[in-house]
């Protein structure tokens, strides 16, 4: 399934500290989704990230003029290659299945090492809901 957006789940989601930098790519709007399949550690670092694993993430779907170009800015922004990847993802939007990209940490044990802490709901806060 051919990426429509990028799903994201923790600073860059409308409203979080990074959501400008996703204005400046291009955003034009939001969708709330889930993705199924994987598992939200809060890292010490003040920022998310998932693994794949038996789970459920809440977040939204954001929708750019231009995905190669905001993917672009974006990859810069999650160090794709040295800290996370991007991969593509199918995301349940209003009932339906919808592709995306996801930036995602490359295993559970690089977000153990960086000592992160799951987050059971699934719906990063700011590191409140972790344990």
């Amino acid at each position: 399934m051919e990426p429509v957006g990028v799903f994201v789940y923790g600073t860059l989601r409308v409203g979080e500290r990074n959501f400008p930098v996703a204005r400046q790519a291009g955003w034009v709007a939001s969708e709330p989704a889930v993705l199924e399949g994987f598992v939200l550690y809060d890292l010490p670092y003040g920022y998310p990230a998932i693994v794949r694993g038996a789970g459920r993430v809440y977040g939204e779907v954001q929708y750019y003029r231009d995905l190669a170009r905001a993917l672009e800015r974006l990859d810069v922004l999650e160090d794709v290659g040295a800290e996370y990847l991007r991969v593509r993802v199918e995301v349940q939007v209003r009932g339906e299945r919808v592709g995306a990209w996801a930036y995602v940490y490359p295993n559970l044990e690089a977000v153990r090492a960086a000592g992160g802490r799951r987050v059971p709901s699934g719906r990063w806060t700011g590191g409140l809901e972790a344990q």
